[in-house]
């Protein structure tokens, strides 16, 4: 299905257009969309017709085909590399599952940053330092939608999360810690000695954070 939309997506925007794509492109990206939610999966193309996804390559100024193609190509890189995994019945984090149930409506759009951080640790070669990030990034996230502060900080507004005040210490010193590193917020060239094993250890730190947050969050905001 992945691979249908796809082949309409860049035979619109190429030299394949033909009438009879954006119906198909439609109730495709419904069938997909409900798919991919099925199996704990954040959709991670916005475009929800051919007609928006050709707006969206001219406000991008993407004017080659190539660019156009690699754009789609990129689009459901992580989700694919996920799948792969699976069909090679490679293991999944403790909690993984557990932290990715968490992440729904509103909350989508950190299932797909979630998602990267768990594939820069397995692809190949790995990218430890970039799932760090994006690790505690996700944490950032969740709290910048559940506190309505879109441009703040994880520094910033961490204080304003009704949550335990140690609780609140160990992220807060988990992103201070991160910050410190060259290498992940800093563009660092020195190797930092970064292993499968750290890596692994903050992908489950920010499970169990979100799974927390999302819980405390929740539960203090009113109806």
């Amino acid at each position: 299905m992945i691979e249908e939309v796809q082949a309409l997506m860049i035979a619109y925007v190429t030299d394949g257009r033909e009438g009879n794509q954006p119906a198909q492109y439609q109730s495709l990206y419904v069938d997909l969309d409900l798919e991919l939610e099925g199996l704990g999966y954040a959709n991670p193309n916005p475009h929800k017709s051919l007609e928006v996804f050709w707006g969206f390559c001219k406000l991008k100024e993407m004017g080659t085909w190539a660019d156009r193609r690699a754009y789609v190509r990129e689009l459901y890189g992580d989700v694919l590399l996920d799948l792969e995994r699976h069909i090679r019945r490679a293991r999944d984090p403790r909690h993984w599952e557990t932290a990715n149930a968490q992440l729904t409506d509103n909350l989508s759009p950190v299932r797909a940053q979630w998602l990267k951080a768990k594939n820069f640790i397995y692809s190949q070669p790995p990218d430890y330092e970039n799932s760090i990030k994006e690790s505690i990034n996700s944490i950032e996230s969740i709290l910048k939608i559940l506190l309505n502060a879109p441009k703040g900080t994880l520094g910033k507004i961490l204080p304003r999360a009704d949550i335990d005040s140690d609780i609140s210490r160990l992220i807060s010193q988990a992103y201070g810690l991160l910050s410190n590193k060259d290498f992940v917020r800093h563009g660092g060239v020195i190797d930092q000695g970064i292993t499968e094993t750290e890596a692994e250890f903050f992908l489950e730190f920010a499970a169990i954070s979100i799974i927390y947050i999302k819980h405390k969050l929740s539960a203090s905001t009113p109806h």
